[in-house]
Formats: C-alpha cells, sequence, structure tokens
C-alpha cells in the first residue's frame, strides 16, 4: 500500500531572502566587494575601481536576463500554477533513498579497499592520500550523497530523516569536501524553508544554527585535512601577518570570499585573451573525459593567483572575454526569472534548491556546469516527478 503524506504549498511571498534569487544575487556581491576590501593576504588585489566595475556589467546583465524572463511571462499571460497541496509518495521515496545510499556505501568501501583510508584518517597519524587525489567514482559518490541529504526533509519519520541528515556530512567530513559539504548544507536549507509552516522569524533562527554549523564543519575540515592545519591556510594563501591571531574559523570564511575575488581581479587584469574556447564545459564531462590539460595559475600571467577558484565568472572570461562576463551573468538572469516566475519556487523545491545552492556559492566558484551538480539537480528533477506530486481539490479536502 502506498503511503502518502499531504502538504500546503508555502506562499512565495512568505519566504526569506536566500531564498530569493534576485535578492541572493545582490545579496552575494554585497559580500564579495565587502570582504574584498579587508585585503587579508599579500595577494590581495589592489584596486576597488575594477571590482566596481565587475559589479556593475555583472548586474546590468543579469537584471537584463531576469527583466526578459519576466516581460515575457507577463506579455504570455501565463497565470500561476493552481492547487495549494502536494503529495510526498513515501514509500517510491525510501526506495530511492534505500538506493541512493547503498550505491554510496559500495563505492566508500570500494575506495576503502582500492585507496586504503580516507584523508580524514590522516589526522590521527594515518598514512593516506590527499582529499584532492583520494578515491574513484567520486562524481556518483559526491552526488548520491546529495541528493539524498537534500531529500531528506521530505521524510517523516524522525529517526529515518536524522540519519540520513548524518550520512552527507560524515561522508564529506571523512573524504575532506568542504566546499560540497557547505553547497549541501544550504540546499537543504532551502528546501526546509520553501517547505516548512514555521514562521519567518523562525526560519531565520534555524539558517543561523545552519550557518554556525556550517562555519564551525569548515574549519574542522580545513584544519584537519592534512597535517600543517591552519598554517597551510596562513601559508598558501599568503595571510597578512596581521591577521595571525584571528580565529581560523573567520580566516577560512573570509578567505573562501575574498580569495576568489582577487583571483578573478587579478585576471582580468593581467590574462591577454586570444580568442574564444569552451573550456567552461571541462567540469561537464565524465573524469575518464575531461582533458588533463588544464590552465595553471603560471598561464595567467601573475604569480598574485592563488588556489584554484576563481568565482563563477573567471572560466567564461578566459573562455570570451568580456562577452562571458556578460553571458554568464545575463543567463543567471533568465534562471532567476524563471524561478520567480509562477511560483517555482515553492512548488519546484528541490531543483530550485540546487539552483540557489549554485547562486549561494557564486563567490567560490561557478558550479552551475560541474557535473555532479548536473547530475544532482537531474536526480532532484526526478524526485520532484515521481515521489512529489500535486493533490487535486477533492483530496486536499479530505
Amino acid at each position: 500500500m502506498r503511503q502518502l503524506r499531504l502538504y500546503k504549498i508555502r506562499n512565495a511571498s512568505d519566504i526569506p531572502f536566500y531564498c530569493k534569487p534576485l535578492h541572493l544575487f545582490f545579496a552575494q556581491w554585497a559580500l564579495m566587494l565587502t570582504v574584498f576590501q579587508l585585503r587579508i593576504s599579500y595577494t590581495s588585489y589592489p584596486d576597488l575601481g575594477l571590482a566596481v566595475l565587475l559589479f556593475v556589467i555583472s548586474a546590468l546583465a543579469f537584471l537584463g536576463g531576469y527583466m526578459t524572463i519576466r516581460f515575457a511571462y507577463e506579455a504570455l499571460g501565463q497565470r500561476t500554477a493552481r492547487g495549494e497541496f502536494y503529495y510526498v509518495n513515501l514509500s517510491r521515496l525510501r526506495r530511492f533513498h534505500l538506493l541512493a545510499v547503498g550505491g554510496a556505501v559500495a563505492i566508500i568501501l570500494m575506495n576503502l579497499k582500492l585507496h586504503g583510508f580516507p584523508p580524514i584518517f590522516g589526522v590521527f597519524g594515518v598514512d593516506t592520500l590527499g582529499y584532492q587525489e583520494y578515491g574513484s567514482f567520486d562524481q556518483p559518490l559526491f552526488t548520491a550523497i546529495l541528493v539524498v541529504f537534500v531529500s531528506a526533509p521530505l521524510e517523516t519519520s524522525s529517526w529515518r530523516r536524522w540519519a540520513l541528515y548524518l550520512f552527507g556530512p560524515a561522508a564529506f567530513l571523512i573524504y575532506g569536501s568542504r566546499g560540497y559539504l557547505l553547497i549541501m548544507l544550504f540546499q537543504a536549507l532551502v528546501v526546509f524553508s520553501l517547505r516548512t509552516r514555521l514562521s519567518k522569524s523562525k526560519i531565520y533562527t534555524v539558517a543561523a544554527a545552519t550557518l554556525l554549523a556550517a562555519v564551525l564543519l569548515s574549519d574542522l575540515i580545513g584544519n584537519n585535512r592534512n597535517s600543517l592545519g591552519v598554517e597551510a591556510l596562513l601559508g598558501f594563501l599568503q595571510i597578512k601577518r596581521e591577521y595571525y591571531n584571528w580565529p581560523s574559523a573567520n580566516l577560512w570564511v573570509i578567505s573562501y570570499i575574498a580569495t576568489p575575488f582577487s583571483n578573478l581581479c587579478w585576471i582580468v587584469h593581467v590574462y591577454s585573451y586570444h580568442g574564444p574556447t569552451f573550456r567552461f564545459l571541462y567540469s561537464a564531462l565524465p573524469g575518464f573525459l575531461a582533458p588533463t590539460e588544464t590552465l595553471q595559475a603560471t598561464d595567467l600571467g601573475t604569480e598574485k593567483i592563488v588556489d584554484g577558484v576563481h568565482t563563477y565568472m573567471a572560466k567564461y572570461f578566459l573562455d570570451f572575454w568580456y562577452f562571458g562576463i556578460l553571458g554568464i551573468n545575463y543567463i543567471w538572469g533568465l534562471i532567476a526569472g524563471y524561478l520567480a516566475s509562477g511560483n517555482r519556487l515553492t512548488r519546484n523545491f528541490l531543483v530550485s534548491a540546487v539552483l540557489l545552492g549554485c547562486m549561494a556559492f557564486m563567490f567560490f566558484s561557478d558550479f552551475l556546469t560541474i557535473l555532479i551538480i548536473l547530475l544532482e539537480m537531474a536526480s532532484l528533477a526526478l524526485v520532484q516527478r515521481y515521489v512529489v506530486r500535486p493533490a487535486v481539490q477533492e483530496e486536499a479536502n479530505i
């Protein structure tokens, strides 16, 4: 017998700001520009003018895409879909979770046999590979972890839901994957925020607790995935000495935001553009097909570029110059406008959570064309289609 649970769709006007793509985009840029001003590294880009110019270009392109969809939606006379209730088919949801968790555990055990203990065991003196070199089939593994955690709020059984909540962070923790852990927490927060009956003030309380947990977990992984701990951060990112006494959690967060944006500014300032390429698609390929030849920091024209992340725009600038910056922001404007029309945010909350997760980490890197995220989005679209279904009025009245 099928197990169905009835829920009411949350009003789109009653969701927190981080679930609204227009607000989230400009919040991202405000955060980037503010943290950029701290210049915590000796390699930080010195000129605010270029940063502001990039913001103006990005904002205009984004608003252009956003208004294109909004005007088209109004011109076509589209209306919000009817119906305020939906069902969650728990039987299908649990079969999906069993398949995803089983597949993830199988890959984890295979990697344990083939590659030894995962990176987190290096903290205990065990000889392990680095987090970037460890394991096989990371793309399907990370996808499975993400989809299980993000869809976990649909589970009604408390013990099952919390088991799923623990599985995701534990898996990413032992693999030392901080970026996907943070995205996963934000995506799950979005799903919770778009579905809960709590007041907006209580939602923000939950969001604050999630942010605190994310910062602490980020600090834990960053300080323990190699033997140098916080010294690796101070040395590799060339943190200025006046910031050495700051809490390591603060330095991780600030450097995660400031360094990619500084890198982007350096790239725009020094890179000698020679013609269009399509390297931005490499990240959408399976690992065994992705080219091994990639641009290194030394190829970009300056030693000031550190780490391997340059916000969501850099690879499009490298491929298409300023047209790439205009293009990716216009595309994000189209996405934001589409989500904001017809209550799609609250009705398609699983896919919306993935897209909002990509937008929330624009300051770090481009996640929109990463295969893991594309697979996650496709998987959650299937869950949204076959596990969640709208209730007709007669069913809602029962």
